[in-house]
């Protein structure tokens, strides 16, 4: 079956997490940390120098990356601003709705899927979008009322994603070879990022209290599930794009809101418990809406 085959692999790494938070009391932020700091890093960097990136995939997903997300990020700022939600709120919602869980929810069910092909292209996907977080989630999370281009700046450049990011495109750049002594590392501990951050998802979702926030948690969670696909589609189909990369970017554009738009909320203060309510809610939801998609993709 295609939910067994699929979907249950990722439910079931996320559920060791569940499980674990939920019989030893650990900090999450600890574990948030080691993602910000270590692990994602080392996955980006990893899989940009690794895999095989044609110019014309490139320019395909950033293309529509950067539609889709301008879409999403004019609705959310329209619907919300209607909404008279405040700031903190907006904030978090935003990062809710314009990133999604590319990594450690739609590699697995993309390399399950549709196989390593469909991996590496969504490993482009990823990087891709992980820009576009360093860029504009970044200056999401940490902008305040009043701060200063300056003061948004310096809190760009403390998030080591750019330069593992800048780093791996100057290894590609000019054919370095890394010797096996820190090639290896890295290579170790991106293997392991995707695993962390689906256990680290686990833990997170354990200790949601969806209640209290049932209102604005739910209306975001049905603007998440519903509204990502469509535009995904529509994109595609304008763009003219077909075939395999296609079903990737349609995938990718529809999982749950982002892990990372989850840590950027934690390491910022933006209203985690709404961003970590909303990761629950679009997770189970997605279990559903990913099935159709799969379904009409294959």
């Amino acid at each position: 079956m295609l939910f067994l085959d699929v979907i249950m692999p990722v439910v079931l790494v996320a559920g060791v997490g569940y499980v674990f938070a939920r019989c030893i009391k650990l900090r999450t932020t600890t574990v948030t940390k080691l993602a910000f700091y270590v692990f994602t890093p080392a996955l980006i960097f990893q899989s940009l120098v690794t895999h095989s990136i044609t110019v014309e995939d490139f320019t395909y997903t950033l293309i529509f990356l950067a539609i889709v997300f301008a879409i999403l990020f004019v609705l959310s700022l329209v619907g919300l601003r209607l909404l008279g939600w405040d700031p903190e709120t907006r904030a978090a919602s935003i990062l809710s709705l314009c990133f999604n869980n590319t990594g450690n929810y739609g590699l697995p069910i993309l390399l399950f899927g549709f196989g390593e092909a469909a991996f590496t292209l969504g490993v482009i996907y990823m990087v891709t979008q992980m820009a576009f977080v360093v860029i504009f989630g970044v200056g999401v999370a940490s902008w305040q009322k009043g701060i200063s281009v300056r003061k948004l700046m310096l809190s760009i450049l403390k998030v080591p994603w750019l330069y593992a990011f800048l780093l791996a495109l100057v290894v590609r750049a000019f054919s370095i070879s890394l010797p096996l002594a820190i090639s290896r590392p890295i290579e170790l501990l991106a293997q392991a990022a995707i695993p962390l951050q689906l256990v680290l998802l686990g833990m997170v979702l354990s200790g949601v209290r969806v209640r209290g926030l049932l209102h604005q948690a739910a209306l975001l969670t049905a603007a998440k599930l519903l509204i990502p696909p469509i535009v995904a589609w529509g994109v595609t189909a304008a763009l003219g794009i077909e075939g395999l990369l296609r079903a990737v970017l349609i995938v990718e554009a529809s999982t749950p809101t982002a892990v990372n738009a989850l840590i950027l909320s934690l390491q910022y203060d933006r209203r985690p418990d709404l961003t970590a309510s909303v990761v629950l809610l679009t997770t189970v939801g997605n279990l559903a809406t990913m099935s159709v998609l799969l379904t009409l993709l294959r």
